[in-house]
């Protein structure tokens, strides 16, 4: 009797290692063996992992216009800014020094590959390489966004911007940025965003999608008042 229940405890045992390993086998299929899943978090109460929101800055904290961007590696209307206006603004306007630009994550739920573009985006920051994955990412956004398993083309358009890529692919599986990103969301969810590109001039929100030319006039115009105190946030 004793040995029937020894047998028994030992089949239970082994059925439920067996349960393991194949809920470890489907999880690893699921991410395709890259990493943990990425899950967006509710947003609400306390920072998450009590790391506050921080946006990619170009430009000094003194100038006198701050536009903030919340962004979504997978919208169209994000990829044609980025790839039409954003250069302009980074060579004509930042070098000013009366501009100060930060971008900050808000993907979309309903686009399945983004959070990891953003990982990768932020990743590369890491490297000082924020702007040039930025661009290649919406540069390369048809090829990408409906691809099953996209990471190896990320780290082929990382290779080609100059980043080393074995960091890069290190920081890209252990998700070392999705804490930053959720914050930068969850920021965005505070101010009632539901779409992207959404853009802050000095703190007030700015209609639609501006030109550059549009930009340059903001600037010029506020350049041109009587100084005010920029907001103080954080830089990378």
């Amino acid at each position: 009797m004793a040995e029937a229940g020894r047998s028994l405890r030992v089949f239970y045992l082994a059925l439920g290692a067996i349960a393991v390993v194949g809920i470890g086998l489907i999880v690893h299929a699921a991410t395709g063996g890259k990493g943990a899943p990425i899950v967006m978090a509710e947003c609400g109460g306390p920072p998450l992992d009590n790391v506050p929101p921080q946006g990619v800055v170009a430009g000094p904290d003194s100038a006198p216009v701050h536009i903030t961007e919340y962004g979504d590696f997978e919208c169209p209307s994000c990829a044609r800014f980025a790839i039409i206006t954003m250069p302009d603004v980074l060579r004509r306007l930042v070098p000013t020094g009366k501009l100060r630009w930060e971008w900050l994550d808000f993907p979309l739920q309903q686009h399945q590959n983004s959070p990891l573009a953003h990982i990768t985006a932020e990743c590369a920051a890491r490297q000082g390489k924020f702007w040039d994955m930025e661009y290649a990412l919406y540069d390369h956004q048809d090829d990408w966004f409906a691809d099953a398993n996209p990471e190896r083309k990320f780290l082929d358009y990382a290779r080609a911007a100059g980043l080393e890529v074995d960091s890069l692919k290190v920081c890209m599986d252990q998700r070392r940025t999705w804490p930053q990103i959720e914050a930068n969301r969850c920021s965005g969810e505070k101010l009632a965003i539901s779409g992207t590109p959404t853009f802050f001039v000095n703190g007030r929100e700015l209609s639609g999608t501006p030109a550059y030319d549009d930009l340059a006039r903001i600037v010029d115009s506020i350049s041109a008042a009587p100084a005010a105190a920029p907001r103080p946030s954080g830089k990378r």
